[in-house]
């Protein structure tokens, strides 16, 4: 990527969405199968089968096929940190019947830690939309004695050794939350990292760690059940679907104030009409009240729905504020 210009890999060009969508508005609205190339549409989601990434995107597809009038599946590619599912959508046709359902985070930040990207997210991709926001908290298991965030640095501080924290994957926006929280708190904590967030959980429900870190959507409904405590999330604000947690602000850490989103990213190249397509249906589901009532639920911040330019800068301004933290800490993915 163009370290000078992160936000150019989420440009879409304003004239490109507008002749799509008055191309796709002459047509009724949906696209023939002739254009889309494909008689099936796929939303890979590079996370595994079973967590909220998946859920996000299964609920998606089944409206989607009403939207789009067409058949919709979730294709699961987890592994890299993003990158392989990144490398599915680099090798699908550049027709419109394949879009990646992804965080932000790892499109400016592979190419600052990985070496042998086999894809360029500034030439290869193009983000039609946002889809969701996503805050990150920190949880511990709902038998330890740590009630607060404050509770956790004063026993990790006391016992490092004993009170490592896990996080779900690496080389992403919240694997780098993790070191600067670490480094913040003067803890020196060890990170571990797991092949999601379903493998972490169980074992910090089991005792076997002291604490994880990952987006709150994979400890909401554990919280609710008192299987597990979360004790800050990592927004401006409180999350809506976890109103008790306080921030990582509100406890004491004025820094450690981030949030990711995912979107919705076609091939560039990808026909304008098709991208448009997507980007009219997409909202027109999001605008659902039992969509935004299931995706509140599961923890996701609902949001308005950014335009192209909106996300450029959106995207800009997180490149900004984690490129020092991400090259201050060495980490190299390969």
């Amino acid at each position: 990527m163009n370290e000078r210009n992160p936000a150019s890999a989420f440009r879409l060009s304003r004239r490109a969405m507008l002749a799509g969508t008055a191309a796709a508005l002459c047509t009724g609205g949906l696209l023939s199968r002739a254009a889309w190339g494909q008689t099936v549409s796929r939303i890979i989601v590079p996370f595994p089968a079973g967590g909220a990434a998946d859920y996000m995107g299964r609920l998606l597809s089944e409206k989607l096929k009403d939207t789009l009038g067409r058949t919709v599946i979730v294709d699961n590619r987890p592994g890299a940190g993003t990158r392989v599912a990144a490398e599915v959508l680099k090798n699908a046709p550049a027709d419109g019947s394949t879009v990646l359902l992804a965080p932000v985070d790892p499109m400016f930040i592979g190419p600052l830690i990985y070496s042998n990207m086999r894809f360029n997210p500034a030439t290869d991709f193009t983000a039609i939309t946002d889809v969701a926001g996503v805050q990150f908290g920190l949880a511990v298991g709902a038998n330890s004695p740590i009630k607060t965030l404050a509770d956790f640095v004063k026993a990790a501080r006391s016992h490092p050794a004993e009170h490592s924290i896990g996080i779900s994957t690496v080389g992403t926006l919240l694997h780098f939350l993790a070191v600067e929280f670490v480094a913040q708190s003067r803890t020196g904590c060890t990170l571990v990292p797991y092949r999601g967030g379903a493998a972490m959980v169980t074992e910090l429900m089991g005792n076997q760690i002291a604490a994880g870190m990952d987006a709150i959507t994979t400890f909401t409904e554990f919280h609710r059940a008192g299987k597990l405590r979360v004790l800050a999330v990592a927004g401006e604000k409180r999350a809506d679907a976890l109103p008790g947690v306080p921030t990582f602000a509100e406890s004491g850490f004025p820094n450690l104030v981030t949030s990711s989103r995912y979107l919705l990213y076609v091939r560039a190249n990808t026909p304008p009409d098709a991208a448009a397509q997507w980007y009219q249906s997409v909202r027109k589901v999001l605008a659902m009240p039992d969509v935004r009532e299931k995706l509140g639920r599961a923890g996701y911040d609902i949001l308005p729905g950014a335009t192209s330019d909106e996300v450029a800068r959106y995207s800009s301004a997180l490149a900004a504020r984690w490129t020092p933290v991400i090259k201050a800490s060495g980490f190299k993915g390969d």
